[in-house]
């Protein structure tokens, strides 16, 4: 009996410790796009294959879909729904960061057609990433480049390269963790009297 005990709270020990590792999800489909525009040359508008959409979800960061100024995306990723505290992590490609080359997006979250607001994503180095709370089946990107940074040196606003949504361990693990030592240490000590 006591060994089926010990084995029962090593479970709650390891399922404790499990929810505390999250998945990571690549977006993995183009729901809907609309581009924006491209002030280069039509040669520099085409460079890179930064006019294909398949690039924002081929989870390869080094291609990329440029937006265009005033242009979105909608994404999907392969499970259907995301529910609590997320972290949504986009890899944007920049030639010349250094050089006045800012760009920027709205991020959304879409749950039945409806969007809601979750923050704005710039390609400052360490700006990439927003806290998504509440649920969501898809996530859409508004390039605001013009709006953030109007002198910008960009011609074809915010590059998507990669988007990842990794789901924000809960604290309820750190008290499941807890409780699974608590019980084995008081077996431990119900042993011990016995």
């Amino acid at each position: 009996m006591n060994i089926l005990k010990t084995l029962l709270a090593g479970l709650v020990l390891a399922a404790s410790s499990l929810g505390a590792h999250a998945a990571t999800y690549y977006a993995d489909s183009v729901i809907d796009v609309n581009p924006g525009a491209c002030t280069g040359t039509a040669l520099g508008c085409a460079a890179n294959d930064r006019q294909n959409v398949g690039n924002a979800v081929d989870t390869d960061n080094s291609t990329f879909y440029s937006l265009g100024f005033g242009g979105d995306i909608t994404l999907g990723f392969p499970i259907a729904l995301f529910t609590g505290p997320q972290t949504l992590s986009v890899f944007e490609v920049t030639f010349n960061r250094g050089g006045g080359d800012g760009e920027a997006a709205e991020v959304y979250g879409v749950l039945g057609g409806i969007e809601t607001l979750l923050g704005t994503i710039t390609n400052v180095v360490g700006e990439n990433a927003v806290l998504a709370s509440g649920a969501f089946e898809y996530i859409k990107l508004v390039d605001v480049t013009l709006d953030l940074f109007p002198a910008t040196s960009s011609y074809d606003g915010f590059d998507v390269g990669a988007i990842t949504i990794s789901a924000v361990p809960l604290p309820a693990a750190g008290v499941l963790l807890l409780a699974g030592l608590g019980g084995l240490a008081a077996m431990r000590r119900r042993r011990n009297a016995a």
